[in-house]
């Protein structure tokens, strides 16, 4: 009885160790500053891939700003 106690405990104290771990994963991968780093991170990696496109992306949503301020003062 006392070794499936014991057994019992050092289950218990692995399941803890795992949930904790679990818990410092999800708090890691949902913390804001984290998720803004990677997004940055990600964009600047697809700019230097396909700096065309980057260029064309930059170059529409500059247009669409300059067609928005021109509206905005009428």
């Amino acid at each position: 009885m006392a070794s499936e106690a014991q057994r019992l405990e050092r289950e218990i104290l692995h399941t803890r160790e795992r949930l904790g771990e679990d818990v410092d994963a999800l708090v890691e991968r949902v913390d804001p500053r984290r998720v803004a780093a990677r997004e940055a991170s990600r964009v600047r990696e697809t700019v230097k891939a396909h700096p065309g496109a980057a260029a064309l992306v930059a170059l529409g949503v500059t247009g669409l700003v300059a067609v928005w301020l021109v509206r905005r003062r009428r």
